[in-house]
């Protein structure tokens, strides 16, 4: 029988790397009632970095790489300070994305800054941007559409109605 060393490494006390690094050819599978990924600052004296979990599916060609997130009652993305707003609830029933009410959700469609379209949620309102033409609702209290890269809007606010255009016409 092969004579075995002890090796104290990462949280053991002993020295070396931090860094873990595993491959397999093939498929790697973790089965368990619970699976659990974190990511938080080393403890002292290690450097700390910006904590950080990725995961990818770099694929061969472009087009051949997917990432698959299910769950069968719900899945729940929450940005925020640690545990506000919690990431779980047992009330979640189809996708959640809850943030902050400093951060921004923004969902994108196209790589192209004229042609994509996009929308965002921030601490200002919310933009409906459909390409050619963007809907921004500031509050319930002022709604703005505006196509043709602003040269027409319709803006629906307290003081009324506002129609800026080169031609106005009313039926």
């Amino acid at each position: 029988m092969e004579e075995q060393k002890e090796s104290l490494g990462g949280g053991s006390g002993g020295g070396g790397s931090m860094d873990q690094t595993a491959g397999v050819s093939g498929a790697h599978h973790i089965q368990a009632n619970q699976v659990e990924l974190l990511s938080r600052p080393p403890f002292p004296p290690a450097v700390p970095g910006p904590c950080r979990i990725s995961v990818v599916a770099a694929g061969v060609t472009p087009g051949d790489g997917q990432v698959e997130v299910r769950g069968t009652q719900g899945v729940r993305i929450t940005t925020g300070p640690v545990m506000v707003p919690p990431a779980s609830s047992d009330s979640t029933n189809g996708v959640e994305i809850i943030v902050s009410e400093l951060q921004n959700v923004t969902i994108q469609r196209g790589l192209l800054p004229d042609i994509d379209q996009k929308i965002e949620m921030t601490p200002e309102g919310i933009t409906i941007d459909a390409g050619m033409g963007q809907l921004t609702i500031k509050s319930l209290t002022q709604i703005t559409l505006s196509v043709a890269e602003g040269l027409a809007t319709i803006t629906l606010g307290p003081e009324g109605v506002q129609i800026k255009g080169l031609l106005i016409q009313i039926n």
